[in-house]
């Protein structure tokens, strides 16, 4: 099975540094970008299969439909349990994080900036092992 990552987040220069961080760290040569929570919906529409799984890395707060929307989308999605998320925010509020582990499909909730050694920790997640073991 192949993994496909994506990034969805309304911020230009996140976006850049996190495509920089996901290729140093071996996740993703070439991420997916979207910048708004319909983009982000669309793209996976349309690449959704069989023999793909899909791994986001998901803000919050995002104009039009929100990280929060996204999650609640996905619930519907056919294919579900082959889409993995994890969040990514400013958001520190407990609260936040304890919503968010409650969806199936979140497998890691992670503060902004991202940091070079919690990207290479994800890699061993039980979730995502089987897609970097050489």
């Amino acid at each position: 099975m192949e993994l496909s990552v994506m990034i969805i987040d309304d911020d230009n220069m996140f976006n850049i540094m996190a495509k920089v961080l996901l290729r140093n760290t071996g996740i993703s040569a070439d991420p997916i970008i979207c910048t708004d929570g319909r983009e982000a919906l669309m793209a996976l529409r349309q690449r959704l299969s069989p023999d793909r799984a899909f791994l986001l890395f998901l803000d919050i707060n995002m104009p039009l439909l929100s990280g929060w929307d996204v999650l609640d989308a996905l619930q519907k999605f056919p294919g579900g349990s082959s889409i993995f998320v994890i969040i990514v925010t400013s958001s520190i509020d407990k609260a936040d994080r304890i919503q968010a582990l409650r969806y199936p499909q979140v497998i890691d909730y992670l503060i902004k900036p991202l940091q070079r050694e919690r990207l290479f920790a994800l890699r061993s997640l039980p979730q995502l092992a089987a897609f970097f073991s050489t």
